[in-house]
């Protein structure tokens, strides 16, 4: 039984179909890559999977337990969680107390303040952003906050991480770094869905990539098998990229 199934999902706005009958699964231990052309649907699905659209239908499984249309607030204590495309800290928070939220609310929720600030400092420990936990968010670089949006998700104690465009606007050193740093977060037996538009990073860290256009799937395989889809070549990757 795959971790996370979705089958034949819908979104529309107006009449424009975002998501159009789309269907995969995510094995666990998985790195599944996501991606497609801007507007292709990408971040409507994360949305979808997470509670924070309805959609008008199909069906989301996770653990085997029916998740459509879950209101948001009721996705992460099931074990999902994600970060944004556009960073989303608490910028009055300190590092620490950001992620602490990520801890508190997350799965296997606690009320005890002071093992939520211990772990919340190991998760931020585990991104490389242990000195900056009494820095408030919005003295933070990008690379710093996207690393606390990670950190954030990572305190959720998901089984399930949803990545969305983690390196963008970082350079290419950062989006090294946090490469290795997502292949260390599989390796702690947590599964990834990745978006991201950097398709060397997209070759390297995923063992499938699924790619959509005009909020349908298109294309479904290994990374090397999909770069040389000559569909996928044509509507995303472009032939002197490819």
């Amino acid at each position: 039984m795959p971790l996370l199934k979705i089958e034949g999902l819908c979104k529309s706005f107006g009449g424009l179909k975002a998501v159009n009958d789309v269907s995969f699964d995510v094995a666990e231990g998985e790195i599944v890559g996501l991606i497609g052309p801007n507007g292709s649907g990408k971040t409507t699905l994360l949305n979808l999977l997470t509670g924070f659209l309805k959609p008008d239908a199909g069906l989301i499984t996770f653990q085997g337990q029916n998740i459509t249309g879950y209101a948001r607030s009721n996705i992460c204590p099931t074990g999902i969680a994600r970060t944004f495309q556009l960073v989303k800290p608490f910028l009055g928070f300190t590092a620490l107390q950001n992620v602490m939220v990520g801890r508190v609310f997350g799965r296997e929720s606690t009320q005890d303040l002071k093992r939520a600030a211990e772990e919340s400092k190991a998760s931020l420990e585990r991104v490389g952003l242990v000195d900056k936990a009494n820095m408030l968010a919005k003295d933070l670089t990008l690379m710093q906050r996207k690393r606390l949006e990670l950190a954030r998700a990572l305190a959720a104690k998901p089984q399930l991480l949803l990545l969305d465009e983690l390196m963008a606007g970082l350079n290419v050193s950062e989006a090294d770094e946090v490469c290795n740093l997502i292949l260390n977060i599989r390796d702690s037996k947590i599964t990834i869905l990745i978006i991201e538009h950097i398709v060397k990073a997209i070759t390297t860290l995923s063992d499938r990539v699924v790619v959509l256009n005009m909020g349908t799937k298109i294309a479904e395989g290994a990374p090397m098998e999909i770069i040389h889809n000559p569909q996928v070549i044509d509507v995303y990757l472009g032939r002197a990229r490819a």
